[in-house]
């Protein structure tokens, strides 16, 4: 209960449109098949799914989603698209993580290989 009346006073509770974009959202970013773009200066994001034939741009607290049957496109609430972006952001992130490692682990792969060739 005060969850509920915490976040009706000071949270924000996407609607169940909104919600749908972010499940979509966060369910397009977990398939491998999935791309994600973006551009710094225009601050747009794109998520590509050429095997399933679905796109998504967002930007200026917008959405388009698109197909080969279909175009979509909503203005959402700020909130409601920062939730979007912080999901981006969160994924980006972690990609970004396991290439550093498996980066880390070619370099310390290549400095045993060194090692060993000096003794």
């Amino acid at each position: 209960m005060f969850k509920y009346l915490k976040n009706k006073m000071f949270g924000y509770i996407p609607t169940l449109q909104e919600q749908q974009f972010i499940d979509i959202v966060s369910k397009m970013l977990v398939d491998p098949k999935t791309s994600l773009r973006m551009a710094p200066v225009t601050n747009r994001y794109f998520i590509i799914n050429e095997q399933r034939h679905y796109y998504i741009l967002l930007k200026d607290c917008g959405i388009q989603l698109t197909n080969t049957k279909f175009s979509f496109t909503k203005s959402m609430h700020p909130k409601a698209y920062d939730i979007i972006i912080s999901n981006i952001h969160n994924h980006i992130e972690e990609h970004r993580q396991i290439l550093e490692d498996k980066l880390f682990k070619n370099e310390m792969e290549m400095l045993d290989s060194i090692l060993s060739k000096l003794t």
